[in-house]
Parts: structure tokens; C-alpha cells; sequence
């Protein structure tokens, strides 16, 4: 009898590498819409590129978040790609606030954030499609990123 168990720890060894090269341009750490609001508006990836958010997105964010929690909000944006849930499938990680503002870019939600904590929407998890990428990244093309799961 073949033990496959070395097999499958090497093959998973393998793909978790493969994904981590994969997502090499994700951020190593975020800014807060605040601080892009004060022109650090800039984060530094994994590869260690200095990435700039468009100071137009920004300003975008601001007007649809509430001022209370603009130092909640993390840059950029991170929408994952969930294969396990089907293809083409994306969700928004992060906190409420930001899968919020980009429900609210998209226009996929009129309600304001009071209204959305109370109908339990935030309970609720939302899925992206490509179209909804599509749209997202002409919305907010610096102030989005996408990585792979």
C-alpha cells in the first residue's frame, strides 16, 4: 500500500508557495483612508513597489463614508477570488465598513451605513462577480486589489 500522506504535504507545500507568488502584489501593510486623506496615500506591497491611491478615489471614499469611521478604513480594497465557492467568484475581505464603501461604489446598495447595520446586511456576506470586478476596478482602479485564494 502507497502512503500518499509526504505526497499530499509536498503538493500542499507546493500550491501554498504558488499562491503566495501569485499574490506577491498584495499589500504588506494598508494605509487608513485617513491618512490618505492627509497625502499618505500610498502603500508598499510584498514585492516592495510604492503603489499610489488616485487622490480622485479617495475623495470618492470619503464622500460615501461616514466621517466617524474614516480611520477604520483600510486601502486598498482587498477582493479575493474564491474558487471553492464557484468561478469567477469574489469576495470583499475586511472590515464592514470597507465591503460598505464598495458595495456603495458600486451602486449595488442606496442605504446608508446606519440603515445597513440595522436591515443586518452586514450580517449578510456578499458576493462579487466579473462584472462587479469589472465595474469595481474602473471605479476604483488604485484603491482596489485583487488576490487569489
Amino acid at each position: 500500500m502507497v502512503n500518499f500522506l509526504g505526497f499530499d504535504d509536498k503538493l500542499s507545500n507546493f500550491l501554498k508557495h504558488e499562491i503566495d507568488s501569485i499574490n506577491m502584489h498584495l499589500p504588506k501593510k494598508r494605509v487608513t483612508l485617513e491618512q490618505a486623506l492627509k497625502g499618505y496615500n500610498y502603500y508598499v506591497s510584498r514585492e516592495n513597489n510604492q503603489l499610489y491611491i488616485d487622490k480622485k478615489e479617495i475623495d470618492l471614499l470619503q464622500s460615501l463614508c461616514p466621517q466617524d469611521l474614516i480611520s477604520l478604513v483600510h486601502l486598498p480594497f482587498l477582493i479575493i477570488r474564491r474558487r471553492d465557492i464557484g468561478q469567477g467568484t469574489y469576495v470583499i475581505s475586511g472590515e464592514l465598513i470597507e465591503q460598505y464603501l464598495v458595495l456603495k461604489t458600486l451602486e449595488m446598495i442606496e442605504i446608508d451605513w446606519d440603515k445597513f447595520l440595522e436591515e443586518q446586511l452586514a450580517s449578510k456576506e456578499f458576493y462579487l462577480y466579473k462584472p462587479d470586478l469589472i465595474q469595481i476596478r474602473k471605479r476604483l482602479p488604485t484603491s482596489t486589489v485583487i488576490g487569489f485564494s
